[in-house]
């Protein structure tokens, strides 16, 4: 069966959150509960009669995790790839001035912790997941190779790359991370990453990320 992928762009930075699930009545997976992405991602939830299994966290910046102690209060687990642990359990702005000056979030404890290379199901869906660090230490792409689908976080966007002038941002190791996923997804991969368009394959995305590597 295919991949269904929901999107909803929230918060102070527009950050993209995502319901992702096989079919209608099954489990989902919620990605980067963003500020203000509650509601919609309930309503999401309910209209296709989806039990969410987990919160897969692409990487642990603020707008990224803001609302991850939202669904932790429900027992839902939260997942994470290794790198970001203390941004989790510790949610802050490490630029208020790019967030408002938010009030403190409150933290969570990832109940799974993955690495390169590691995988995860959500019912019959099957992700890989690639560490790729860059824009922050803990940044990963989760890949299902068999419906050509790619969670990408930060890491790429429809018309560019994560920003890399940021607190524990890697010029380096970005330029690295971006070669390494362009090598290894397939042209027509569809990318889903956190800001802006999604849906765009990677070889139209390709181009553009270029221009900064």
């Amino acid at each position: 069966m295919a991949m269904i992928i929901k999107g909803g762009t929230f918060g102070p930075v527009a950050t993209n959150t995502y319901v992702v699930f096989e079919a209608p009545g099954g489990p989902a997976l919620i990605v980067d509960p963003a500020a203000g992405s509650r509601a919609w991602v309930a309503n999401t939830l309910a209209t296709h009669e989806l039990v969410p299994e987990a919160v897969w966290t692409t990487h642990g910046h603020w707008d990224h995790v803001v609302e991850a102690h939202v669904w932790a209060d429900q027992g839902i687990p939260i997942w994470a790839g290794t790198g970001d642990e203390d941004w989790l359990r510790a949610p802050a702005p490490f630029n208020p001035a790019l967030f408002g000056n938010p009030p403190p979030t409150p933290g969570v404890e990832p109940a799974r912790i993955f690495a390169d290379g590691d995988t995860f199901g959500v019912g019959g869906l099957q992700f890989t997941v690639m560490h790729a660090p860059g824009h922050s230490p803990g940044c990963y792409v989760a890949w299902d190779r068999d419906r050509g689908e790619a969670l990408v976080g930060d890491l790429i966007f429809a018309q560019g790359i994560g920003r890399t002038d940021f607190p524990r941002s890697s010029p380096v190791d970005m330029m690295t991370s971006l070669e390494r996923v362009l090598d290894t997804l397939p042209a027509d991969t569809r990318i889903y990453p956190g800001h802006g368009p999604w849906g765009v394959s990677v070889a139209d995305a390709e181009p553009w990320a270029r221009m900064f590597m």
